[in-house]
């Protein structure tokens, strides 16, 4: 089963907009985001998380020919 992934949009009273990434692990919450980023406009501070710095999961195999 696959970790569930949230996207959380924050819009305050003074107009500001932050996006809270939950369940993407590394670099992949910056590609997540990058659209939604560039449709509400310039980003003016990225605080990155725990999750930031762990290794995303990958799916990795090997292929093996017999003999």
């Amino acid at each position: 089963m696959a970790d569930k992934i949230e996207i959380e949009l924050v819009f305050t009273p003074e107009g500001e907009v932050r996006l809270e990434t939950r369940g993407l692990k590394g670099k992949t919450c910056v590609q997540e985001t990058e659209a939604l980023e560039k449709a509400l406009g310039s980003v003016r501070q990225r605080e990155k998380t725990s999750e930031y710095y762990q290794q995303p999961a990958t799916t990795k195999g090997t292929t093996r020919q017999g003999r």
